[in-house]
């Protein structure tokens, strides 16, 4: 599939074999991919700002030396950098140092479709003129989901990730409660045990108005291998729900 002359640049900054590989379904989105090995080569391929974006297949400090060095001439300040990391690297410390770099940080956890549609509207973004805004706040990917689901009361989830999710309900919460909520609905038939995946609560917001009373935070806890897995994959096949609280 040839992508059209207004495609959008990616620009791969020393990718694994694996990640080269996946280059090649960005065509789908409409985007062009294109990989360096060498930081001196970066001014190279990306020769004005609103030409694309670079993605950091890595999160040292190399790399993030390499970003700071493209973005240093006038104009280039608000250049887009991703960088793809994995779920187990992202804590807070991460977190803030990538927002203070302007490095928009991708969780592995993010299924491949939805990196490019990312860096897809990251390119359309830049190109308009317009500035994109970095704000890293999750160390996983959080799906947009309205479902029901079963806690020890009814409940409707908002969002949910490999890490945990946000659920609307009636019954009141509090931080450090924990709890069980059935996943049967995402991930199909399973074991008897693991057809309720333990949290803790780790915020609680009272809304004031719909048919909630509250919007709670939770992280998942001590989840199998296994269940692990089947979230993954399933956060990889459900299409995301327009909701906004």
């Amino acid at each position: 599939m040839p992508v059209s002359v207004d495609a959008g640049k990616v620009v791969l900054y020393q990718p694994t074999d694996e990640q080269r590989a996946a280059a090649q379904r960005a065509e789908r989105h409409n985007l062009a991919v294109e990989v360096v090995s060498s930081r001196d080569l970066l001014p190279t391929v990306l020769t004005d700002p609103a030409q694309g974006v670079l993605v950091l297949c890595s999160y040292t400090p190399e790399a993030r030396a390499a970003a700071r060095a493209l973005r240093a001439p006038k104009g280039w300040r608000s250049f887009p950098v991703f960088a793809i990391v994995p779920d187990e690297l992202i804590d807070a410390h991460v977190l803030k140092q990538a927002n203070e770099c302007r490095i928009e940080l991708l969780p592995t956890s993010l299924p491949e479709a939805r990196r490019w549609e990312k860096l897809r509207a990251a390119h359309e973004t830049v190109r308009s003129g317009r500035r994109w805004t970095v704000l890293n706040q999750r160390s996983h990917f959080r799906l947009p989901l309205k479902a029901k689901a079963t806690l020890l009361a009814d409940a409707e989830t908002v969002d949910i990730s490999e890490g945990g999710m946000a659920f609307l309900t009636n019954a009141t919460y509090h931080v450090g409660d924990t709890g069980r909520v059935d996943v049967r609905s995402l991930l199909g038939d399973m074991e008897a045990d693991e057809r309720g995946f333990p949290f803790q609560v780790v915020s609680v917001k009272t809304l004031k108005q719909g048919g909630y009373r509250y919007i709670v935070g939770a992280q998942f806890a001590d989840l199998s291998d296994d269940a692990r897995r089947r979230l993954k994959t399933a956060l990889e096949l459900i299409e995301p729900t327009e909701t906004e609280y």
